[in-house]
């Protein structure tokens, strides 16, 4: 057993010597971008606009890997457990990074597993019903939710719709009937096809359908109108008592240990991609706003996000599953 150990020891120590020398040299090879989310979904859209703005930034190819299931874990538990060489990152979101508060046991830890590398953008959750709906708004659907000859059906695809369901179960006292999906998409089409009355989706997804006259935005979670979408009210405007934001944060995350050099590469060429107006104008389409920030500002952000975050979902009665 003494030699085993040792054994391990060994390994462990020349995998890390490895890291350290190939660090000084990254990157020397593709890089992936694991979207914990399926294709369609904003994480996935804002990934593929970031890959080809990092390749071209760092001068290598990145790669797109969706990883999706379990609201996110799946491809974060992927990404925590990788080669901390910095080949292999997290596009992670808010709800991910707090999935301590939402799961009662997990792969991985979500903030010790990772280092933060950058933020890219940041959205609001929106409240979504068919254009043939007979809930004309948030008024109507909380009526429809309290009322005891039927139960809302309500469907949600990221951390972040669980948690806003959960508020408007929370200040309206009702009991709707929360739906989990695999990815945002599956909740709209299911939404769109009368399985469920409403989907809580981000910004960019609902005003994809509400654009194409498909679909009615009741409200997003945000703490201010959105600029695009300004006919659609806060939650706050019509509950007072919802009170805070639920604002969503998209960022870049690195298995711990990643080589501090490389995390600072990697910080210095998002910046760079995050500032073509390539990019900006490619967000700006996705109603995703741009919130490129560093290591260090990611990582504050985080610090002060996430108790605001286990508030709320306190606050939202949401139990660890």
């Amino acid at each position: 057993m003494l030699k085993q150990f040792f054994y391990s020891l060994v390994c462990s120590a020349a995998a890390l010597i490895s890291i350290q020398v190939q660090a000084q040299n990254f990157p020397s090879k593709p890089i992936s971008l694991v979207a914990p989310f399926p294709a369609g979904s904003v994480t996935d859209s804002v990934t593929r606009i970031v890959a080809k703005a990092l390749s071209e930034a760092i001068g290598q190819n990145v790669i797109v890997e969706n990883k999706a299931g379990a609201q996110g874990t799946i491809g974060a538990a992927f990404v925590a457990n990788a080669r901390p060489d910095g080949y292999t990152l997290l596009i992670g979101s808010s709800g991910m990074f707090v999935a301590k508060g939402m799961f009662k046991t997990l792969p991985y830890d979500p903030m010790e597993s990772f280092v933060p590398v950058a933020g890219l953008g940041s959205t609001a959750m929106m409240f979504l019903v068919a254009q043939s709906s007979p809930i004309k708004s948030m008024s109507d659907l909380a009526k429809v939710a309290k009322s005891s000859k039927q139960s809302v059906s309500m469907a949600y695809g990221s951390p972040s719709g669980q948690v806003a369901v959960a508020l408007f179960s929370s200040v309206t006292e009702s009991e709707p009937i929360a739906v989990s999906y695999r990815g945002i998409p599956q909740a709209i089409t299911d939404m769109m096809g009368g399985q469920v009355q409403v989907a809580v989706v981000d910004i960019g997804s609902g005003m994809a359908q509400v654009n194409g006259q498909k679909a009615r935005a009741l409200a997003i979670s945000a703490v201010n109108r959105s600029a695009s979408a300004p006919q659609v009210p806060t939650l706050q405007e019509i509950f007072p008592n919802a009170t805070g934001s639920l604002e969503t944060i998209i960022a870049v995350q690195a298995p711990a240990g990643t080589p501090a050099n490389v995390v600072e590469k990697l910080d210095a060429a998002f910046q760079k991609a995050m500032s073509t107006p390539e990019v900006k104008a490619q967000f700006q389409t996705l109603n995703t706003s741009v919130l490129s920030l560093s290591s260090k500002q990611l990582q504050e952000r985080l610090r002060s996000d996430n108790p605001r975050w286990i508030q709320l979902m306190v606050q939202a009665g949401i139990e660890p599953q």
